[in-house]
């Protein structure tokens, strides 16, 4: 089963890009990889994203400008940070 959550990805959108920075067109951008669910036609669960504008969003899907194990590399750092700033604005909490 597919981890999905609206609440999570809205949080995300409000987060500036973890990539260049830049705030007010911010997406949650889902992995691209096996191991984290994505499949045909199918996106990676919800926990596997990172806040990622337009622009930045595009060219780590479809750009050029990168390499397939750079695209990997710049999306990770982006999530771990989008992880890290969710928990810094309290909108992710570990419950006991």
């Amino acid at each position: 089963m597919n981890y999905r959550n609206k609440d999570l990805l809205r949080a995300v959108s409000q987060l500036p890009c973890q990539i260049c920075g830049k705030e007010g067109e911010t997406q949650a951008s889902h992995s691209n990889q096996l191991e984290d669910g994505k499949g045909m036609g199918i996106k990676a669960h919800d926990c596997y994203i990172a806040a990622i504008c337009f622009t930045c969003h595009a060219e780590i899907d479809q750009g050029k400008t990168y390499t397939k194990d750079v695209r990997k590399a710049v999306w990770d750092k982006a999530h771990k940070r989008t992880i890290g700033e969710l928990f810094k604005r309290n909108k992710l909490k570990v419950l006991l």
